[in-house]
Parts: C-alpha cells; sequence; structure tokens
C-alpha cells in the first residue's frame, strides 16, 4: 500500500483527545505524515518524525485548513480527519485498502459514529464496508478519504462549512463516485468549535457563497429541497414550504 498523509485542523479544545488520536495513528504503519493545522496557535508539545505541525498567522477556520493541510502533503492517499474522534488501530490503512482508483471522495456513514461525552479507549476493529451514496448525510465529514487527484480546492471564503459538500459536488461533476464508510464504529465527542453561535454569520455566508458557486440559472429559477418533514420549492425567486407529520 502507499503511504498514507492525515490531515487534523485543530483548535486544541481538548488536548487528550488530540493527542490520543495522534498516538493511533503513529502506529499506523502505513500512516507516514501527520499534519496539524494548529489554528488555537498555540503550538503543540509533541515529538514525532511523522508529525508536522503548522501554525499559521491567525485562525484559518476549516476549509482553507483542509486546502493547506492538503498541499502540504507529500503523498497521494491523504485522509482528514476531525480532532475530536476516536477510531480503532491502523483505521487508516484499513480504509485505503478497500479504496480504488475509480473512487472519487469517501466519508463517514453517521449510523457507526457514537456520540460521547467522555473519552473512550480505541473502538474494536469491525470490518469496513464502503457503500455508494448519492448524497452527503449527516456527519460524512468528519473523516474524509481520497486520493489527492481527487480533491479540488475548496474556495477560501468558504470558512467552516460546506467544504465537504463542495468536494462532492466537484467529484460527482468529474463523474467519480461518492461513498460512505460503514461498519466500522468511531467516536466523536460533539462539537467542540462549530456550535458556537459566534459562527452563525460565518454559517449565513458560507450558505449564501456556496448557492451562489453551486447554483445553474435553472435553479436559481427552480429548485426543490427535501426537508426532515416536507419540502421546500422555489419558482421564479418564490419559496414555498411543505410540510408533513412523517409518523403517518
Amino acid at each position: 500500500m502507499k503511504p498514507i498523509s492525515v490531515v487534523i485542523p485543530t483548535l486544541q479544545k481538548n488536548l487528550e483527545l488530540l493527542l490520543n488520536l495522534i498516538n493511533v495513528l503513529e502506529k499506523d504503519s502505513n500512516v507516514d505524515e501527520i499534519i496539524i493545522i494548529d489554528n488555537s496557535l498555540k503550538g503543540l508539545n509533541y515529538t514525532s518524525n511523522k508529525l508536522k505541525i503548522i501554525i499559521p498567522s491567525t485562525n484559518l477556520y476549516v476549509n482553507p485548513s483542509w486546502n493547506l493541510g492538503v498541499k502540504s502533503s507529500v503523498n497521494e492517499n491523504v485522509a482528514i480527519l476531525n480532532d475530536d474522534i476516536t477510531i480503532p488501530e491502523n483505521f487508516c490503512s484499513n480504509v485505503f485498502e478497500r479504496i480504488t482508483d475509480d473512487m472519487g471522495i469517501v466519508g463517514y456513514n453517521i449510523d457507526f459514529v457514537k456520540e460521547t461525552r467522555e473519552i473512550l479507549p480505541s473502538p474494536p476493529k469491525q470490518k469496513i464496508n464502503l457503500i455508494e451514496i448519492a448524497n452527503r448525510c449527516s456527519g460524512w465529514g468528519v473523516a474524509i478519504f481520497f486520493k489527492k487527484t481527487n480533491y479540488i480546492e475548496i474556495p477560501n471564503d468558504l470558512k467552516i462549512f460546506y467544504g465537504d459538500d463542495w468536494l462532492i459536488y466537484q467529484n460527482k461533476k468529474r463523474k467519480k463516485k461518492i461513498y460512505s464508510i460503514n461498519g466500522q464504529k468511531i467516536y466523536h465527542y460533539g462539537s467542540l468549535s462549530s456550535a458556537s453561535g459566534s459562527l452563525n454569520p460565518i454559517a449565513k455566508n458560507d450558505d449564501a457563497l456556496y448557492k451562489k458557486l453551486t447554483r445553474n440559472r435553472w435553479k436559481k429559477i427552480f429548485s426543490f429541497n427535501r426537508l426532515y418533514k416536507g419540502f421546500t420549492l422555489t419558482v421564479l425567486g418564490l419559496k414555498f414550504s411543505f410540510h408533513y407529520d412523517k409518523r403517518h
């Protein structure tokens, strides 16, 4: 197997979780590069031949950090991981064993992401299956795997949100299939940063920009968006919402 680069943006909101993640990655023989984008600007007191710490001059936020980490990576196989997850041993190797050259981007199935508020030991190894999906599901972006040629740089003005949507959108344009990881449970500590209310203005800007970048002329005239309990229909700029009770 070709060597793997792992990119982890962090604000060091939970240093114990981050160090646990690095320790597990270090034991993966195929991971030879762990790139930390340290948006906390504090630096990290950790020594490893695999570790590369990049401290920007200011907080880059999520998507520009992904861009910088991937650009700085030296390997063809690249993974982007949240800093708030706990993974099994040899996790990255086991995923890349199943990724073929004709695949696009691989993310996670939320059904196999266990939310927790305590730091747990690494989950046991389970069989990994890659399932083709049509659209991104919730939680898909906590761990993303791809060949470097399939990473289409995210516009840097998209700061926090829609980075995974952008990668899916661009890969689908290139007729690449999208997959989710099923079978292997991982632990997710929860949103250490993105849940902050202070990010609402950024979320609003990201939402408007992503729609501008990806919607063609006809979608501006007519669009259909499915909701949890209904859907919205936009015709000539007028939005209509329809709701129903999913219990019936």
